[in-house]
């Protein structure tokens, strides 16, 4: 399927965002890539919250999370995530991110996400994936 139009998350860089050479420390795109998928969700009603709490499902976990950083942000820079759905899959889907600072592209990489059922264990943390719902779909078309 088609991939959804871009959903834009402004972001200042804060000081703690930094390392010692000033720059952003590289786990905080990764961290900016999930805040922006989860933004995104809820802006059409699909907050990760709301689905868990009316279908039970687990939402949204990461199987697999690529980067490549551009150039570099710092402390104070004004910088917008551009998230999107790039690809939907049966029990899968293909989150795009780019983190830019006005024309330049600072970073952009993928996220392989799953919608998930919790499975009967002791530790609670079993699942197994479970087709991405039309639903969940449908709310980006």
């Amino acid at each position: 399927m088609s991939a959804t139009r871009e959903f834009i998350m402004p972001i200042r860089i804060a000081f703690g965002d930094c390392d010692p050479a000033g720059i952003v420390y590289f786990p905080n795109f990764f961290r900016w890539f999930d805040a922006g998928m989860h933004e995104m969700f809820a802006a059409v009603g699909l907050s990760a919250e709301k689905v868990s709490r009316e279908t039970g499902l687990v939402v949204w976990p990461s199987i697999d999370a690529k980067a490549t950083f551009h150039a570099p942000a710092r402390t104070g820079d004004l910088v917008e995530v551009r998230s999107s759905v790039a690809e939907w899959r049966s029990r899968t889907f293909v989150m795009s991110h780019r983190i830019v600072r006005g024309d330049t592209l600072i970073c952009d990489g993928t996220v392989l996400r799953f919608v998930g059922e919790r499975q009967p264990s002791h530790d609670d943390v079993k699942m197994r994936t479970v087709p991405v719902p039309d639903w969940m779909r449908q709310a980006f078309d």
